[in-house]
């Protein structure tokens, strides 16, 4: 019953390209002489929006890290470089055995799904206030996967609050609803990192919460153990008929009584909630006429 939004789109379309890239023998991918420009865009509490550019075509590794005060980093670049490969390629192979595990047939290979190729814009979310980060890259041959050249750092501190309020606007119209993300003035906010879900009164009754707002909070925590990863950008829309986009299997039911939250991931969550960046809705479906439009003047806070 319960609905986890996500726009897998331009993960899906990236992916595809890095797969064509990887495969087509005329890309060029050059490992030596390659400089890699770190330029970062926009540092806030909880996120950060970097801009990766080289001055040769090249498939490259980008991250970020936690700073490690008693660590030179560029002492134990090799290191440092062989560890964060690693890493990359344990999540790869576990993502590639899903594929397989599902019998897709052209499973992309890990070129395609963890380097970078070329010039990319790229957020960093899910970061914690006033804390110092690493953020990263160096070039990758694709045919060893092994560190070609320079590890390039730069270190940046996180803001100690958020700086870019957030608010949700929300309609639900028949079996869609719609999530607006907004800023202070008003405006659609479509950089900051949000996510949100949809639940029935009857399902959370009957796994014992004691209250919506307990629900969502765990829910939204669980972005920050790294086991909840659907985050969303911008205006959203999620048709609510049991299939979606694939994300969801809510059906809208006549008459039950939903709950959808909605939060701003520019720092950790707490609570009593944060209303500049956490809202919760709640709306009974009354079929295909429903159309109701909701803004935080009308949030319920953490109650029924």
């Amino acid at each position: 019953m319960k609905k986890i939004i996500k726009n897998t789109t331009l993960s899906f379309l990236a992916l595809m390209l890095f797969a064509f890239a990887s495969c087509d023998p005329e890309v060029e991918a050059h490992t030596k002489d390659v400089t890699i420009t770190i330029d970062v865009q926009q540092v806030s509490a909880g996120y950060i929006n970097v801009a990766f550019s080289t001055n040769k075509n090249a498939f490259y590794l980008m991250g970020i890290h936690p700073v490690r005060e008693e660590i030179d980093v560029q002492k134990v670049a090799k290191q440092f470089m062989l560890l964060a490969l690693d890493s990359a390629y344990v999540d790869y192979l576990y993502w590639r055995n899903l594929q397989l595990q599902q019998l897709t047939p052209f499973v992309a290979d890990f070129a395609s799904y963890a380097l970078q190729y070329g010039n990319t814009n790229h957020y960093f979310t899910l970061l914690h206030p006033a804390t110092d980060y690493w953020i990263y890259a160096f070039v990758v041959d694709p045919t060893t996967n092994k560190p070609a050249g320079t590890l390039f750092v730069q270190t940046i501190t996180t803001q100690s609050e958020s700086l870019m309020p957030m608010f949700f606007e929300y309609r639900v119209e028949g079996n869609w609803d719609y999530v607006y993300p907004k800023d202070t003035l008003g405006e659609i906010n479509s950089y900051t990192p949000w996510v949100g879900e949809t639940i029935d009164s009857l399902t959370l009754r009957q796994q014992g919460w004691e209250s919506p707002g307990d629900y969502f909070l765990s829910r939204f925590e669980d972005v920050y153990e790294g086991t909840y990863s659907r985050i969303l950008y911008g205006i959203y829309a999620h048709e609510n008929n049991g299939v979606g986009d694939g994300t969801s299997t809510t059906n809208f039911e006549f008459g039950k009584t939903y709950y959808t939250g909605l939060a701003s991931l520019d720092a950790p969550l707490s609570f009593p909630l944060d209303t500049n960046a956490y809202d919760i809705y709640r709306f009974t479906w009354m079929g295909d006429s429903t159309d109701l439009y909701f803004t935080p003047a009308d949030c319920v806070g953490g109650g029924w």
